[in-house]
């Protein structure tokens, strides 16, 4: 479905007919996409009865199709890594997490609730998370760390997903991750 949105917007009927499914198929599927934030809504064309919803490709679903994202950050990390102090990076970090973090709506409720849609959120980038609570904090723990091909030879790219974190919840996070040979997320959010 994301490849048929990449040759520009369509209606749900259009990807139905494309894709020869249903539209209640494609309705379950669109949901599903715009929940992961690789499609949105993006106007409307008129229609026989009444004005058809289309939807595009974002660029976090461009993304999906790109192989040549992850070299080419990490080459320029390893670039600003040779020509910046540590302190510099770690601030670039804050900052593209920070920004990046603004993108996500945030969620409402108590503490223990943000966190868990954060818990979801993680999962969204492809992390396989998990919450419980530990001396009055919650800690977000994930086997696999979303970021694991950067954080394993840079380790300021844990700041990203922390101040990602940080931004959508709204309490502070603090960065307890793993960052040995197979990196693993860890990050307590006081309560």
């Amino acid at each position: 479905m994301l490849a048929e949105l990449r040759d520009g917007p369509k209606t749900i009927d259009e990807l139905a007919s494309d894709l020869r499914l249903t539209p209640n198929a494609v309705r379950n599927q669109i949901r599903k996409l715009v929940a992961a934030h690789l499609a949105e809504p993006s106007g409307r064309r008129s229609g026989v009865s009444k004005p058809s919803v289309l939807y595009s490709i974002t660029l976090d679903g461009e993304i999906q199709f790109s192989t040549l994202y992850l070299p080419v950050l990490s080459q320029f990390l390893r670039v600003a890594e040779g020509q910046c102090s540590g302190k510099q990076l770690s601030s670039w970090m804050t900052e593209t997490g920070r920004a990046l973090g603004k993108r996500y709506p945030k969620p409402r409720g108590s503490t223990r609730q943000r966190v868990n849609a954060a818990a979801k959120l993680v999962s969204a980038f492809g992390g396989n998370p998990e919450v419980r609570a530990r001396n009055g904090h919650f800690l977000l723990t994930s086997a696999s760390c979303p970021l694991s091909l950067l954080t394993s030879e840079h380790p300021a790219a844990c700041r990203i997903l922390q101040q990602v974190l940080h931004e959508y919840i709204g309490s502070p996070v603090k960065i307890c991750c793993d960052q040995e040979s197979d990196p693993s997320c860890c990050f307590e959010i006081s309560n």
